[in-house]
């Protein structure tokens, strides 16, 4: 198999009724997808576009965008998905920096429909190159501007096998996610799911337990995914007959950061025929490691590989450490990784050594293979020489009554000596620091615990949900 859209061919050759995917109230089946998909190659061969043209298309209409994602791959075209009602300053640098030759926009450039209405492609159906670049995808940005990666056909099929493996999904998942489409996260796992011959259930809608509760009734949803920060969604329910509904499905994927043990056992309590995955990967590998929480509840486990992933821990040097619990960068080798940042060979070449990636984070393995996080390589705070993980002091604060929400940086003095800081989401006016402060000072080492909790609205997120540690600054509470 070359690539994915080989995969969504077979499946509307084997199963052409079944439904694919579902949007609100509209769906489409596998014969259908692959109709549009067909139809859209054939109309940029008529309009004489050149196999390796980038081609922009917006993730607002999700059928039509998947359609024409995967219409480009067959065509040999590179796709570049562009955030739903993107801001014109961010799609200016994506532009400059892609050049595409086609614009999908609802508001510029061309319309999707009048490229699914010409005739399918002509002749024998040819899958292009599984080395070819097939998509450049935007990063969230965490650490800093966002940049393109190049994936090609060959690591967006084995992203797709990697979490299909991963987390179980098969011919008969019905998966439920609302992550943004345009970003590595959100289409990876609809992929995943055609490629394994299920049904994507897909919105653009907040996630509410609610939500999820209709949906399960309403499609059969067995399971769903979501950023790490929505688990509570699951643990606060007091109503009877939405926690049963919820507890029907098998299982529950949760991405982009760690889940706190406290929130583990918790979920594990209430739902007890519900898997929990932990799912750790990058725009840059995809999804490398998984830990099925519901099995091994550890905290900041990142669980072991998949199938096409080779992970190990490489010191400062690049050298690879072979002793288990020693801190290190975490690297990946395998058929996922990325063929690089788009034209950016400088930046590449940073990440990218012979044949694997390292990757902005440190972690260590244990005894028995497993692979745990510590922190991101730039977050880390150095207190009279003990390197602190933020997490540590976040892990410390969860599930804490009246906390929403929290984060941990560093600050600085004018001798440039570090302390952390904490700030926390809590909308009682009468919550008692006091009380917060000595839980950390029984739960943390004294250099962990923060010289400073500040109460903040909200704290900066990507739309993954990823900590915006650099927008944190010295606020008052509004």
């Amino acid at each position: 198999m070359q690539n994915i859209v080989q995969a969504v061919l077979e499946n509307s050759a084997l199963m052409p009724d079944k439904t694919a995917i579902i949007v609100d109230d509209k769906k489409i089946s596998y014969q259908e997808l692959a109709e549009k998909i067909l139809t859209f190659s054939g109309s940029l061969k008529m309009r004489a576009v050149k196999k390796g043209s980038r081609i922009a298309i917006e993730s607002d209409d999700l059928i039509s965008y998947f359609s024409a994602f995967l219409g480009c791959l067959l065509s040999g075209m590179t796709a570049v998905p562009v955030e739903k009602d993107i801001s014109i300053y961010k799609l200016h640098d994506i532009l400059k920096s892609t050049k595409p030759a086609l614009i999908f926009m609802k508001n510029n450039g061309e319309n999707y429909e009048d490229f699914f209405t010409g005739s399918p492609v002509p002749g024998k159906i040819t899958c292009p190159k599984s080395g070819s670049i097939a998509a450049i995808i935007a990063t969230t940005g965490t650490t800093g501007k966002p940049v393109q990666v190049a994936h090609t056909n060959k690591s967006l099929l084995a992203e797709a096998q990697n979490l299909s493996g991963g987390t179980n999904i098969t011919s008969q998942t019905v998966l439920f996610t609302n992550e943004p489409f345009d970003l590595a996260v959100g289409y990876r796992r609809v992929f995943a799911t055609l490629y394994a011959g299920g049904t994507a259930v897909i919105t653009h809608k907040p996630v509410t337990a609610e939500l999820l509760g209709n949906y399960i009734k309403k499609f059969d949803i067995n399971a769903i995914s979501i950023i790490h920060t929505n688990i509570n969604m699951f643990l606060d329910i007091e109503d009877p007959d939405l926690k049963q509904t919820l507890g029907c499905l098998t299982a529950v994927e949760t991405t982009v950061g760690p889940v706190a043990s406290i929130q583990i056992r918790s979920f594990c309590r209430q739902y007890p025929s519900t898997a929990l995955y932990n799912v750790y990967g990058t725009t840059e590998s995809g999804c490398i490691l998984v830990n099925c929480c519901s099995e091994n509840p550890v905290e900041r486990c990142l669980g072991k590989p998949t199938v096409h992933s080779e992970v190990f821990i490489v010191d400062e040097n690049g050298d690879r450490v072979e002793t288990p619990n020693q801190y290190g960068y975490i690297a990946v080798r395998g058929d996922m990784n990325m063929a690089g940042y788009y034209r950016k060979k400088a930046l590449t070449e940073k990440v990218m050594h012979s044949d694997y990636i390292v990757i902005n984070d440190i972690g260590y393995f244990d005894n028995e293979g497993y692979f745990f996080f510590v922190s991101r390589v730039g977050d880390i705070i150095n207190v009279d020489g003990h390197k602190i993980s933020p997490g540590d002091i976040e892990q410390a604060v969860s599930g804490y009554d009246g906390i929403i929400d929290c984060a941990c940086t560093a600050m600085e003095d004018h001798d440039n000596i570090q302390a952390p800081i904490l700030y926390v989401v809590c909308p009682d006016p009468d919550f008692d620091f006091d009380k917060l402060q000595n839980h950390l000072k029984q739960n943390l080492e004294y250099y962990k615990v923060p010289k400073k909790i500040i109460p903040i609205d909200k704290i900066p997120r990507t739309a993954t949900g990823k900590i915006m540690r650099k927008s944190l600054s010295m606020p008052k509470k509004s």
